[in-house]
């Protein structure tokens, strides 16, 4: 062995000592672990059970740190474009504006330009036409949320529920602004939750009250909701719910709420004369499009807040037949009928074990009404305007 090789040996050894020490030294610290990860120190880690457990423990801290970097980032710039002035309506510019509109513009064109081909027919049915969404065919989503809402209300009315209308919003380190003199004033309290994390911080809450045992104990069909969300003026969501409950434990579900949710701005009423109009006017509110083919710039920005934050506007409990269902069947069956069909287990879904989101066939008792046509391709055809 020559020197060369003796003293890269010997560097060897000393590094390997070091590492070992290394991981012996913080192996007994889980907290030496989460501090390693943030000032950039690679561990040597000896063990399977080490390497396990630090590395679950590790990836925790990273996406912590991530978060967290994210939510600085967030604040800071959206700060920045408030003092610049740049922030025109529900903590949105003019630039994030003109970004979600050509998007949707993009997403327009090739609806239009694509079709349904059938190889075998020659028939081609545009894209447009089969679409819906609330962006792109407005007036379509608009007719099935409102006959989600009508169907939903008469099954809860035939069992003799009583809706409950309910306002849930999020305390002060959720807003980045104030509203002082009907001016926005930076929020001191703000943490950099983007509108996105705050929908879902909503829905923990929302889920809050639909596990505690005032709604738990009574049974799924005798216990349903609508739920819409809506942007402050700032950009921070809350969120509107018309519950469904049985007359005697309206009391009880009143109580919960307002122990769990004690805070300013939220709300719960009862004894609402006409509950489809209440709910429909807050739905009314998330889709201008639907009521004009010309919007107001307030309107606009109102759109691309929900396209910009990946906001659901409206959704429902499990109550109805799914959607996915529905849009496949609704030539042949109403909501309602659907809804009863699927609870009385007369129609089957049939999907390949791979993969469970592919419908494949559709039985209703030993009739196939349902059959995956495989002679179907998405085609660009330049003759549709």
């Amino acid at each position: 062995m020559n020197y060369s090789q003796k003293t890269t040996k010997k560097k060897s050894d000393r590094k390997s000592v070091l590492c070992n020490d290394e991981a012996e030294r913080f192996s007994d610290n889980e907290e030496a672990h989460k501090g390693a990860l943030r000032e950039g120190i690679a561990l040597s880690l000896t063990t399977y059970k080490e390497v396990v457990y630090n590395f679950a423990e590790n990836q925790k801290d990273y996406e912590q740190i991530k978060s967290n970097l994210d939510r600085i980032t967030f604040k800071r710039r959206l700060w920045k474009n408030h003092s610049e002035r740049k922030i025109i309506y529900y903590g949105l510019t003019k630039k994030q504006l003109l970004v979600n509109e050509t998007k949707l513009m993009l997403q327009r064109r090739f609806l239009n330009l694509s079709v349904l081909y059938d190889k075998q027919t020659g028939n081609m049915i545009p894209l447009r036409d089969l679409v819906i969404s609330a962006n792109h065919s407005p007036h379509r989503y608009y007719s099935e949320v409102q006959n989600r809402v009508n169907t939903l209300v008469g099954e809860a009315e035939r069992k003799g529920l009583v809706p409950i209308f309910m306002t849930i919003t999020l305390p002060s380190e959720y807003h980045p602004f104030k509203l002082v003199n009907k001016n926005l004033v930076t929020n001191p309290k703000f943490d950099g939750t983007s509108p996105k994390d705050a929908v879902k911080a909503l829905t923990k809450r929302f889920a809050r009250l639909r596990n505690d045992r005032a709604l738990r104990d009574i049974g799924k069909d005798n216990r349903m909701y609508f739920r819409v969300n809506e942007p402050h003026q700032s950009g921070t969501p809350h969120t509107h719910i018309l519950y469904y409950v049985p007359k005697d434990s309206v009391n009880r579900v009143i109580a919960v709420f307002k122990r769990l949710y004690p805070q300013k701005g939220n709300d719960v009423q009862s004894n609402l004369r006409n509950a489809v109009a209440y709910v429909m006017k807050y739905i009314n509110k998330t889709l201008p499009k639907s009521k004009s083919d010309k919007l107001s710039k307030k309107d606009r920005y109102l759109n691309a807040w929900y396209s910009h934050h990946r906001v659901t506007r409206f959704s429902s409990s499990r109550t109805l037949a799914p959607l996915y269902l529905y849009r496949l069947l609704h030539h042949r069956y109403s909501l309602r009928a659907l809804t009863k069909l699927r609870k009385d287990g007369v129609i089957r879904v049939f999907s390949p074990v791979d993969d469970l989101s592919k419908i494949v066939e559709i039985f209703e008792g030993e009739e196939l009404i349902y059959m995956k046509n495989e002679n179907y391709s998405i085609e660009k055809h330049r003759g549709i305007a």
